[in-house]
């Protein structure tokens, strides 16, 4: 049986694009989601994110991706709200990541 390969979010990574600056470190994970631990300037947040697969791109000028390689993703600013949430505090963070995880 053929297993598909994933490359997982990395544990700790600086942002870029919109959020250049930022710095993202791991703090916890379930089957569905993560949470991270976000800094900029001394201020921190959380952010919960779900995981998000999509297949590795094996050739960019032709749009060719792949059928069995994938990476995953953290959403961009436009899905957060239905797949990346903001909180305040650690434990606001926590309760969002467990949710749903029976399901």
């Amino acid at each position: 049986m053929n297993q598909d390969k994933i490359e997982l979010l990395e544990n700790q990574f600086m942002g870029i694009g919109d959020v250049k600056g930022f710095s993202f470190r791991k703090l916890a994970e379930t089957a569905k989601r993560y949470l991270y631990e976000v800094k900029k300037y001394g201020s921190i947040h959380f952010e919960v994110i779900d995981r998000i697969k999509v297949p590795l791109c094996l050739d960019f000028a032709n749009r060719i991706y792949s059928e069995t390689d994938f990476k995953e993703t953290y959403p961009k600013s436009s899905l957060f709200g239905t797949h990346g949430w903001n909180y305040h505090t650690q434990e606001s963070a926590i309760k969002k990541l467990n949710e749903d995880e029976s399901r």
